[in-house]
């Protein structure tokens, strides 16, 4: 599950990238739209510039822009920037990998085998989901020409 610092991390990002100009976002219009503390919003944001995803500029005509082409950064990108690690349990991390002290045979473990898998699968679908691909996808909602994907309840 996302934690709230990577939710509004991609939030943050659409939220700038609708803008489409070279103008930067001021912070106040994205603390204000997501209704977040600004001191929460310029943490997330340190981060992703340290990462080079956006760019800043001090001062009273300051703010907040993209600083990569949004068909390049991707939902692995930011969860891994603002999370760590994607993978359930640090054996199954292939950046992040330590190894359990309770295993007594990491190469034998069903357990670590599974969750490398599961940790596979979503990375490979986190990388393949582009900024750009949510902007698309949230034009295409509105104008009710795709359906929104929603989970079926658990029926126990």
């Amino acid at each position: 599950m996302l934690n709230r610092k990577t939710y509004y991390g991609i939030q943050s990002l659409l939220f700038i990238a609708r803008k489409k100009s070279e103008k930067l976002t001021p912070i106040t219009e994205i603390t204000e739209s997501l209704k977040i503390s600004r001191k929460f919003l310029e943490k997330i944001l340190s981060e992703l510039r340290h990462e080079g995803i956006v760019r800043s500029k001090k001062g009273r005509s300051g703010g907040y822009s993209i600083n990569k082409d949004l068909d390049s950064i991707s939902l692995a990108d930011i969860v891994r920037i603002l999370e760590g690690p994607i993978a359930l349990l640090p054996c199954a991390s292939h950046r992040f990998y330590e190894s359990c002290k309770e295993c007594l045979t990491p190469d034998k473990c069903s357990l670590q085998d599974a969750l490398v898998g599961v940790r596979n699968d979503t990375v490979h679908s986190l990388k393949s989901i582009k900024i750009q691909d949510l902007l698309t996808k949230e034009i295409l909602l509105k104008k009710d020409a795709v359906k929104a994907k929603r989970p079926t309840p658990y029926q126990g």
